[in-house]
């Protein structure tokens, strides 16, 4: 497993690449890493994107320990927007909409698409 951070150019955004095998302890980690890094606070969008990766890491039965964990660290920052690039298989595409409603229980905004290209649209625009 590996984890690829692309900071954007336009200085607002971060493309997360996930490669390989993940677990959901890997990400996890991997997303409280990013939420104590110094750039996090300015961030106003990710793109996390699972195109790369060998499985779905999220089960629906731990979304909501991730969603709380998540959840926390939302009251403390502004709006974020986050796109997320799923596999096109039915059982990512299922695992990213529960990740997604997880997220919108808190005032971060989140969507899941197939392609990067659409997701850096809605991520990157007003």
């Amino acid at each position: 497993m590996h984890i690829e951070n692309i900071w954007q150019d336009d200085g607002s955004g971060l493309h997360r690449r996930y490669i390989g095998n993940l677990s959901m302890y890997d990400v996890l980690e991997a997303t409280i890493e990013l939420q104590e890094h110094r750039r996090f606070d300015s961030l106003h969008y990710i793109i996390e994107d699972y195109t790369s990766a060998t499985n779905a890491p999220f089960e629906s039965r731990s979304m909501k320990d991730f969603g709380s964990v998540v959840e926390l660290r939302s009251r403390a920052r502004s709006a974020l927007k986050v796109a997320i690039v799923s596999r096109n298989s039915p059982e990512s595409t299922a695992a990213a909409h529960t990740f997604c409603e997880q997220m919108n229980k808190s005032h971060y905004k989140c969507q899941v698409f197939h392609s990067f290209a659409e997701a850096q649209t809605w991520a990157a625009g007003s």
